[in-house]
């Protein structure tokens, strides 16, 4: 059996103080707050639109690029986290570094309407240029007036570039999975 090296028990020791700490930092101060009901709605609200609208014959492919989008900000933002770049002082729960709402809401079903709406690629980059531009120069500076999200080493502009290459990307890789799910299943 290997011997766990003493530096990663003393990590584990200070993350377990720290967890300890944040959970009671967050039934303290920020369950039940103003800012804490704003995250609870911007988790259910984009879902009920989202079932409200979606176009339900094509919930497979819909569903897919807000899983591929939900995984990919949910990396991003605890990479993002970890490497001290941004904090979030008020959370939904208080166990995730990362902004649940915009991770798991917000954002995946944002990309999954564009998707269904824009569907030529023209239409599709000019509607997600626009909300790259809102999200990083309206909804990222509005969030951060309220409280809920603290830059520390990053810019609001960094945000526009990945917002875009999220959208191109995943759509790129959407429309091969189809593709390819189609060629397998004409025979």
């Amino acid at each position: 059996m290997v011997n766990i090296p003493e530096s990663a028990i003393k990590v584990v020791q200070t993350h377990s103080v720290f967890t300890e700490m944040r959970m009671e930092q967050w039934v303290q101060d920020i369950v039940f707050t103003w800012q804490w009901w704003i995250l609870v709605g911007l988790l259910i609200v984009p879902w009920i639109v989202w079932w409200i609208l979606v176009d339900k014959k094509r919930l497979t492919p819909l569903c897919l690029i807000g899983m591929f989008v939900l995984a990919t900000v949910s990396w991003m933002d605890d990479l993002g986290s970890d490497l001290n770049l941004w904090y979030y002082p008020f959370k939904i729960v208080p166990v995730f570094p990362q902004i649940v709402p915009i991770n798991y809401a917000v954002l995946p079903v944002t990309f999954m309407l564009i998707y269904q709406y824009f569907q030529s690629w023209r239409s599709y980059i000019k509607a997600m240029l626009i909300m790259a531009a809102l999200f990083s120069f309206i909804a990222e500076p509005a969030l951060t007036y309220l409280g809920i999200y603290k830059l520390l080493r990053w810019k609001y502009y960094y945000s526009f570039p990945l917002y875009m290459l999220i959208a191109i990307s995943h759509r790129w890789l959407l429309e091969k999975i189809l593709a390819i799910n189609l060629k397998y299943n004409m025979h």
